[in-house]
């Protein structure tokens, strides 16, 4: 039986390497992702996989200790919750900020979870008290671990980690546990927050101070919005935040935020490469507060089409934008509503383009109306959330469209592309110029 095994090795030079320096250990110091993942490899070892109905399914450290009451309470004691949160990337390498929450309905991954307690662990100096269960229980051992090809399920091998889990609890780890944050926002008709969803998560890029969500700064520029109402928001996709809401109209909104930053004032760590995917920066203009941000805003008309994207539209006094337009009629798409669909679905249209409409095109808030300018009587509405895509063909630019399914995007199984004819060319870049960002930049209504 071998006394010995090369992550037991690598573990005791993390530990005297960190014992020999009289410094407390926070993120960033260039042990301490190493250090992590040696513990992490050190509970994977020998880990015995998960029988089912459905066959065997790997199985993960975090499932035994979710089981340990003893530790449960010990977590609690000291104030911290072993139900914690996803993390923003589980995939990549320890240490990741991950964080604390109440709940564990929010838990992506049980490899997340168990991230989270190795950092908690060696802050609150459990690690030990965690280990004693395989010491005491050898059902409890042999139910997760072989004998001869882990550490944990090996009599002499745990007693040697132990002892050096001791002596790594003689070091003090300052790391960040939680920049979570929850609140219970009054109902409101607009919580004033403009998103863009970013790998899945919904990641604020403008607040109204004025708003129930930027009072006193409780949402901020960079925040991501994790949870609304009981519903995880991630991957649902800017149509299922604005069908959450819906469903909330009118109740107080409980809403869980991942703060960007740090309470040093840093930039939390994995909401920066978020922002880095977008080339986004707080600096950048989409990141800038609404005082500032129009201030050195171009006029529509001198946006470029690949612009659009980052630009907001111009409204009225009462925040809708009006024009008189020509509606030309619409064309069936099935259920395909990509952007490259809009030069067929006008060429569909100009080709029987014979009832031509004289229409006020509206674009509020949340959806676009288009009235018969003579009966003032509403042709069809729809929210921006059921609108896929719009844009022109570059041989008619007179000439725009956008494509709407007969209900949210991602879910919707039929698309028309609706044809205008605007009085000149200009005229119709400024309208697509407005519409697009009326569904590219999802306002939050509650």
């Amino acid at each position: 039986m071998s006394v010995s095994d090369p992550l037991i090795k690598k573990l005791k030079a993390f530990v005297i390497a960190l014992r020999s320096k009289d410094e407390v250990v926070k993120d960033g110091h260039n042990l301490l992702q190493p250090l992590c993942e040696t513990l992490e490899d050190i509970l994977l070892k020998g880990l015995k996989s998960s029988n089912s109905w459905f066959g065997s399914n790997s199985c993960e450290y975090w499932t035994w200790i979710s089981k340990i009451p003893s530790l449960s309470t010990q977590l609690r004691n000291k104030s911290i919750y072993l139900c914690p949160s996803r993390d923003l990337d589980t995939s990549s390498n320890l240490p990741i900020p991950t964080l604390s929450l109440l709940s564990s309905v929010l838990t992506k991954s049980d490899r997340g979870r168990g991230r989270h307690f190795i950092r908690t662990a060696l802050v609150k100096r459990i690690l030990v008290s965690a280990l004693k269960v395989f010491k005491t229980n050898q059902e409890f051992t042999q139910t997760y671990y072989t004998e001869y090809g882990s550490i944990l399920g090996n009599e002499i091998l745990i007693e040697i980690l132990s002892s050096l889990l001791l002596e790594l609890q003689e070091v003090t780890f300052n790391l960040l546990l939680k920049v979570y944050k929850q609140y219970e926002l009054v109902p409101s008709e607009d919580l004033g927050l403009d998103i863009r969803t970013v790998k899945g998560y919904p990641l604020v890029t403008q607040v109204d101070p004025s708003s129930v969500a930027g009072e006193d700064e409780k949402i901020c520029v960079g925040d991501v919005l994790d949870e609304m109402c009981g519903e995880c928001l991630r991957g649902v996709g800017k149509s299922g935040v604005y069908f959450i809401f819906n469903q909330h109209e009118g109740q107080p909104i409980q809403l869980c935020v991942i703060k960007s930053h740090n309470p040093d004032g840093s930039i939390y760590r994995p909401i920066e490469k978020l922002l880095q995917m977008k080339d986004l920066s707080p600096t950048s203009p989409e990141m800038r507060s609404p005082d500032t941000e129009f201030e050195q805003r171009p006029p529509p008309e001198s946006i470029l089409p690949e612009e659009i994207e980052d630009e907001i539209p111009v409204h009225d006094s009462e925040g809708k934008a009006k024009y008189s337009t020509v509606y030309l009629g619409n064309a069936f798409l099935g259920k395909d509503g990509r952007v490259d669909m809009i030069e067929h679905g006008v060429a569909e249209v100009l080709k029987r383009s014979d009832n031509k409409q004289n229409v006020m095109l509206e674009l509020g808030e949340k959806d676009v109306t288009i009235t018969d300018s003579k009966t003032k009587n509403v042709i069809f509405q729809h929210l921006f959330t059921e609108i896929s895509s719009c844009g022109r063909r570059t041989d008619a630019l007179k000439y725009f469209a956008f494509i709407a399914g007969d209900t949210y995007c991602s879910l919707s199984q039929k698309f028309y592309c609706h044809v205008f004819e605007a009085t000149t060319e200009e005229e119709a870049k400024i309208i697509l110029c407005t519409m697009a960002q009326g569904f590219d930049r999802t306002h939050l209504m509650t």
